[in-house]
C-alpha cells in the first residue's frame, strides 16, 4: 500500500469514526475530564497523522505539528510537547484502540458480503506479523533484544479477488514468538484456506489443524522430516485441440 493510498484510506475511516461515535466505542466515563486540548480523539488523529507521515517518535510528531499551520487549524491547537504526548500515551489502554479496530473491521466486512471469492476455494486468510520499534529507554517492558524494544502486530488478513482487508489483530510485546498466537488467529472454517508466514511454523499446531480439517499453506524448514501420507494430482488442463 503506497502513501497516497494509505492517506485516502485513513480519511475514509475517519468519516466512519467521528468524535461522537468514538466516544460511544471506547465507553469510558470522564476520559477527557480536565483536558483542555489533547483529547483522546485528537490523540487518535495525531497517531494516524504520525503513521501517514512515517514519523519515528513522539518528538518528531510534536515538531511536525509545530511546522504545519494547516494541521494546527485542523486540530485547533498550535503546539503540543513530547511529554504531553508521552503522558497521554501512557494513560490509554490499548483496548480502547482495539475497540475502534474491531468496529472498523465489522464495517468493512458488512461491505464485503457480496464480494467475489477467489475462484472456488473460498476465503484466503493470510496470517502474518510486523514489529514496530520503540524507544528502549522509555519502554523497557517492550524489550525483545539487547538493544531494541518494540511491539508486534499479529494480523489475520482476508484476501478476495477484489479486496484485501484486516479481519483480526493482536498487539503484544515483540518478545512473544509468532507461533504462540496461532490459537487466537485460527478458527475452524471449512470454506477458508490459511496462508502462514514462516514465523508461524509449529508442527504440533499443524498436526492439530490437519486433524480438525483446517486447510493451510505454509513453508517448512530445510531440516524438516516429511512423511508423505497421500498425493493429489491436479486436474488436467482442458485440451485446446492443438498438439506440438
Amino acid at each position: 500500500m503506497d502513501k497516497n493510498t494509505t492517506e485516502s484510506t485513513i480519511n475514509e475511516l475517519l468519516k466512519e469514526i467521528d468524535p461522537i461515535t468514538f466516544s460511544k466505542l471506547i465507553n469510558v466515563i470522564d476520559v477527557d475530564k480536565y483536558i483542555k486540548k489533547l483529547t483522546v480523539y485528537k490523540f487518535l488523529q495525531l497517531c494516524i497523522i504520525a503513521q501517514i507521515n512515517e514519523l519515528e517518535s513522539l518528538t518528531k510528531l510534536a515538531k511536525h505539528l509545530k511546522d504545519k499551520e494547516e494541521l494546527q487549524t485542523y486540530l485547533e491547537f498550535d503546539a503540543i510537547s513530547t511529554s504531553q504526548l508521552s503522558r497521554k500515551l501512557g494513560q490509554l489502554s490499548p483496548q480502547l484502540f482495539e475497540k475502534v479496530f474491531k468496529y472498523l473491521v465489522l464495517k468493512i466486512q458488512g461491505q464485503m458480503k457480496n464480494a467475489p471469492i477467489i475462484r472456488n476455494i473460498g476465503r484466503l486468510l493470510v496470517i502474518d506479523s510486523t514489529t514496530m520499534s520503540m524507544s528502549l529507554s522509555q519502554y523497557p517492558w517492550a524489550t525483545f533484544r539487547k538493544t531494541k524494544a518494540g511491539v508486534r502486530l499479529h494480523l489475520k488478513v482476508v484476501v478476495t479477488k477484489d479486496i484485501t482487508v484486516p479481519d483480526q489483530g493482536i498487539i503484544l510485546p515483540a518478545k512473544h514468538a509468532d507461533r504462540t498466537q496461532m490459537d487466537e488467529l485460527i478458527e475452524i472454517d471449512p470454506n477458508a484456506i490459511y496462508l502462514f508466514d514462516r514465523g508461524y511454523v509449529d508442527y504440533k499446531q499443524f498436526d492439530r489443524l490437519c486433524r480438525e480439517g483446517v486447510r493451510f499453506i505454509t513453508r517448512l524448514k530445510k531440516n524438516a522430516e516429511i512423511e508423505v501420507l497421500s498425493e493429489r494430482i491436479p486436474n488436467p488442463i482442458p485440451s485446446t485441440g492443438y498438439s506440438l
